[in-house]
């Protein structure tokens, strides 16, 4: 099979995973063609190929032409990575306007000469092409990612359906502290209890499944979403991963999801750290995609 790895605007994690498998990667590359892939080779041009492994999002229009180039010559396209899938750490953006995110990165007045134009709003790739499989992960575990290809090179693309990250989680419920909120900087949570039920901003719950919970269960760090909304929060209307989190906060903690509230400083990235670009979760909005970018990103957008 022709196997090509594209990337758009990322910071290339998701191409190192694959350097990572390690003898499956020998494998990968000794029984398959590979006529593209910038991190090996020094080919320019996308040649048409059967399998296409695409990695990153769009921020401006050199990456929607590759994008369109690279639906147009491969025969299956799979989104690699939460950026692709989801929009990821880069959704965020959304919340500054370019000339602020220039100024609190550069300084006031910076420039890049001949920087291309961004884009408006950031979208996952799907909402600009056909993708016939989706993989998320920032950057996908790497057993997950050989097992992906064992079976699209096998012919068969595996669903997003997936479950969620509690399923595979090995803590154990604890006795209710009804502490309120607790955040890791100030405070130690207990080793092998659910972070969640012992106040913590816990994704799990709502995030897709496929990482073996390292976080929750192996490293006492709650689960930040970073494969991205599992289905049941993404499909059913009206589901909200703030209002979901904050309500199962609530029956644990003992406290008011109003207080709850008052006390998250930075919303956008406890909820939405690597999913503000979803459409599906924008439009459920009161007001629309603006007035939830609005009330996330405080002053960000002046």
């Amino acid at each position: 099979m022709r196997v090509a790895v594209l990337s758009l605007s990322s910071c290339l994690g998701c191409q190192y995973v694959l350097l990572s498998m390690e003898e499956y990667f020998y494998t990968f590359i000794g029984e398959n063609a590979i006529p593209y892939a910038p991190f090996l080779l020094d080919q320019k041009e996308l040649p048409e190929v059967d399998l296409l492994l695409l990695e990153g999002t769009v921020r401006h229009g050199d990456d929607f032409r590759r994008l369109r180039e690279a639906r147009q010559k491969a025969d299956k396209l799979v989104a690699l990575g939460t950026c692709a899938c989801f929009g990821g750490v880069p959704g965020l953006a959304d919340l500054l306007t370019e000339e602020r995110m220039m100024r609190m990165r550069y300084g006031e007045g910076a420039v890049i000469e001949g920087a291309p134009q961004g884009v408006k709003r950031l979208l996952p790739v799907d909402a600009y092409v056909s993708v016939d499989a989706f993989l998320p992960g920032c950057p996908p575990p790497e057993d997950l990612l050989q097992g992906f290809l064992k079976l699209a090179l096998s012919g068969t693309l595996p669903s997003r359906l997936g479950a969620t990250v509690c399923s595979e989680c090995g803590v154990t419920s604890p006795p209710r502290t009804r502490e309120g909120l607790r955040r890791l900087l100030s405070s130690v949570p207990e080793a092998g209890k659910c972070l969640l039920e012992q106040g913590f901003i816990c994704m799990g719950p709502l995030t897709r499944d496929g990482c073996n919970a390292l976080c929750p269960s192996s490293y006492g760090v709650p689960c930040g979403g970073c494969r991205g909304p599992c289905d049941e929060a993404l499909l059913p209307p009206f589901q909200d991963l703030k209002g979901e989190t904050l309500r199962r906060m609530e029956r644990a903690t003992g406290e008011r999801k109003e207080v709850l509230e008052r006390e998250i400083k930075d919303t956008a990235h406890s909820f939405f750290r690597y999913c503000l670009a979803e459409p599906l979760l924008r439009r459920r909005r009161p007001g629309g995609t603006a007035t939830l970018l609005r009330r996330l990103g405080g002053e960000g957008r002046r």
